[in-house]
């Protein structure tokens, strides 16, 4: 088929005959999703996106009825006991099963699923005269997974990680010798879709394991049980258990349907449950118990037993709703694993064609086949992107490229460092090495020695000649944040209008002053006294994963920001009593580095040099703008958002700069400030453009970083360094 013909959709839709609910998917979009229009969401393997009809019935159905604690005997206790109950029953029809041979325990999740066997397996430790118990798991396993080894090796488990290859090369072989009894109970772990590659592993290999045919049960003796990981699975695929007979089956709701979070379930063959056992006996738990003598006797039913106090039963309700609206909406799982399964396919085709002018390919694709058919592949494409040079480009930059176009992707290892280091051909010691680099999980440091490691906060614009510089940086900059209603810091990626409010600090009169058109100016002193002030309350706040203590700057700051921004929302500034230290000291600072409400450093610098050099790319680049107008340079400036802005140099010299010199104010080099969308954000109007990310990632070759960060280098038990002035000479100390 035609390439260019390929790319247009209404060719793969009728290519693709299974795409779609039996309607047009758009009306299913504009009235269940509406909140997503000018947005590509691509996470649905992280969590899916719940229709707006599941909330608005959930809503709807706790606020007609009374439902009360479930372990009372009232009318709206029963009312609440039947419905969970109900619920249990829906949740084994999904999976084809019944009550007669499966159970349904209520956790928080799937990893409290998978802990919960861990912590209740009848592990039987290795000795000298006895092999103990087993825990296998696949390597290709998600964290949580692996993580049960913590808590089986300290029972004195033997933990054996199994490769997929393992399995699938011995899966014709019998079992050799005689198999002589032996109780010793074995848990082999394996996913039935992998969350990094989408590749789906054998069903079967739950019989295979529990009848001893499959290594590692071939060559051990004892009984096994096999638990399957169906987090990643039942998102989009149907799961059969009449087929697959696992013994333990661990669920997350909010990955099938988006609402509720914090819900997820173990699914326990009756015939297994028998073997578990447990130390601990929560409310609810028990038939009976002494306090004063070590008598307990657990709770007959198999969910009560394991359901440590009163189960989230409003959030149990609203699982109900969900089952609703996914048969309502997609007339069941088999439909959603075609659509999606199609959707896959269709952007693997298109990505493993694409190359670029010299031929080489633009994507490195880490799965195991060509998305032959929904039973053996997932509907997740995991990626690198590559350079003309064939060199990896760091999963930030593609980040942060994607969200310019408002495309949201999942970028790292995706809490599976096995599946990852297979793909990535990374080896133990290099996952060492990076953990010294300063790579660490759920991190955006993307490269490492060339390699790949895996597949802002809202600050105050001011412009002076001269200010004073304190311990911390800028006397009063990078002070203040605005919250949400939830406490949650607002930076201009949720809220754009953020750049709309001009706030000014008049060090005459001891205030900040906000200002923004069609609203009054009010005044906000800048030192907030919280003995006097009783409604200045201290509250607890982040930034950029720093636990920060903050004052809150009162109601009528909280009452004109949330007039202005349309939202609630709150004035916080930084506790004068609180000292945050820079994480990482820098190369040549004495002393440890105190900061404001700042992201990574004290101060900010760009280079006017370099920006009317990426201004030049830009206007070079104007042609495939897609009609961005070209910025000024005062409007670039700004977007950068820099509180020290330097002139007379060369473009990008900054870069080298390892110690410089303000008039009389030391500074050492904190490192580059790595960019993403924000810069795109019009300070003066709000708007936002592509430009100048794309200009600046075309010509750093995908290094988007502009800017170095700096930090005060103040003699030991100084307070103040002194003031620093616009015009003010500087010198430089640069790399050898």
């Amino acid at each position: 088929m035609d390439f260019q013909k390929l790319c247009t959709f209404n060719t793969f839709k009728r290519w693709w005959s299974h795409y779609g609910y039996g309607e047009n998917l758009q009306d299913v979009i504009e009235k269940e999703f509406k909140r997503t229009k000018g947005i590509t969401y691509l996470d649905h393997a992280a969590t899916t996106l719940y229709p707006e009809s599941l909330v608005r019935d959930y809503f709807q159905d706790i606020s007609m009825n009374v439902y009360g604690n479930p372990h009372s005997h009232h009318p709206s206790s029963r009312l609440t006991h039947d419905t969970v109950e109900r619920v249990r029953y829906r949740i084994l029809q999904h999976f084809n099963t019944t009550p007669e041979e499966y159970s349904v325990i209520f956790t928080s999740g799937c990893t409290a699923a998978l802990k919960l066997v861990a912590e209740s397996f009848p592990w039987i430790p290795q000795s000298e005269s006895e092999a103990g118990s087993l825990f296998c798991y696949f390597t290709d396993s998600h964290t949580s997974v692996v993580g049960m080894r913590g808590l089986t090796s300290a029972q004195g488990a033997v933990a054996l990680p199994v490769s997929p290859q393992e399995v699938e090369n011995r899966a014709n072989d019998e079992a050799q010798g005689i198999d002589v009894i032996c109780q010793t109970a074995h848990l082999f772990c394996y996913p039935a879709q992998s969350n990094f590659s989408g590749r789906k592993y054998p069903l079967s290999h739950v019989r295979g394991i529990q009848t001893k045919r499959l290594y590692p049960a071939c060559d051990h003796q004892g009984r096994w049980f096999v638990l399957l990981d169906a987090a990643s699975h039942v998102s989009c695929s149907p799961l059969n258990l009449q087929e697959c007979p696992a013994d333990f089956i661990p669920v997350s709701f909010y990955k099938m349907f988006g609402f509720p979070t914090g819900l997820g379930a173990l699914i326990v063959r009756n015939n297994a449950a028998g073997i578990l056992k447990k130390t601990y006996f929560g409310g609810g738990t028990a038939a009976a118990y002494l306090s004063g003598e070590d008598y307990y006797v657990p709770a007959a039913n198999i969910s009560d037993r394991f359901e440590d106090g009163t189960v989230s039963f409003l959030d149990i309700i609203a699982v109900n709703h969900g089952f609703e609206a996914l048969d309502r909406i997609t007339g069941g799982m088999h439909n959603i694993q075609q659509h999606t399964f199609g959707l896959a396919r269709y952007t693997y085709m298109l990505l493993s064609s694409v190359c670029h002018g010299n031929g080489r390919p633009v994507a490195q694709i880490y799965a195991e086949g060509q998305f032959e058919s929904p039973s053996t592949q997932g509907a997740i494409l995991n990626f690198n992107l590559k350079d003309s040079h064939g060199q990896i480009i760091g999963y930030s930059q593609v980040d942060r490229m994607a969200s310019l176009y408002n495309i949201h992707v999942r970028t790292g290892c995706f809490c599976n460092t096995g599946a990852c280091q297979s793909f990535l051909g990374i080896s133990n010691e290099q996952i060492k090495r990076n953990l010294q680099a300063g790579h660490v999980c759920g991190d955006s440091l993307d490269l490492v020695e060339g390699q790949p490691t895996g597949s802002t906060l809202c600050c105050f614009f001011m412009q002076v000649q001269d200010w004073p510089v304190g311990p911390l940086g800028l006397r009063y900059d990078r002070s203040w944040m605005v919250v949400n209603g939830n406490g949650v810091c607002l930076s201009q990626k949720r809220e754009r209008r953020l750049c709309l409010i001009r706030p000014e600090v008049h060090l005459p009169s001891n205030k900040l002053l906000l200002q923004a058109s069609g609203m009054d100016t009010i005044l906000v002193p800048l030192e907030n006294n919280t003995q006097t002030h009783t409604n200045y309350r201290v509250c607890q706040s982040k930034v950029c994963g720093d636990r920060v203590e903050t004052v809150d700057c009162g109601d009528e700051a909280a009452s004109w920001l949330s007039d202005f921004l349309g939202q609630p929302c709150r004035l916080i500034r930084q506790s004068p009593d609180f000292t945050r230290d820079m994480k990482k000291k820098p190369i040549g600072a004495a002393t440890t580095t105190s900061l404001s409400l700042v992201n990574e450093a004290q101060y900010l610098m760009i280079n006017r040099a370099s920006v009317e050099l990426i201004q030049k790319v830009m206007s070079s680049r104007q042609d495939d703008s897609e009609g961005d107008q070209l910025l000024d340079t005062q409007n670039v400036i700004s977007r950068f958002r820099a509180n020290l802005v330097i002139a007379g140099g060369e473009p990008f010299e900054e870069d080298n700069w390892t110690h410089l010199i303000i008039g009389n104010t030391r500074f050492v080099v904190a490192g580059q400030c790595g960019r993403c969308q924000m810069i795109g954000v019009d300070q003066e109007t709000g708007g936002r453009t592509k430009e100048p990310l794309m200009s600046l990632s075309a010509y750093r070759n995908g290094k988007v970083t502009f800017g170095v960060y700096l930090t005060n280098q103040l003699p030991e038990g100084s307070t103040e360094t002194g003031i620093l002035s616009a015009g003010s000479l500087i010198q430089t100390q640069s790399l050898k």
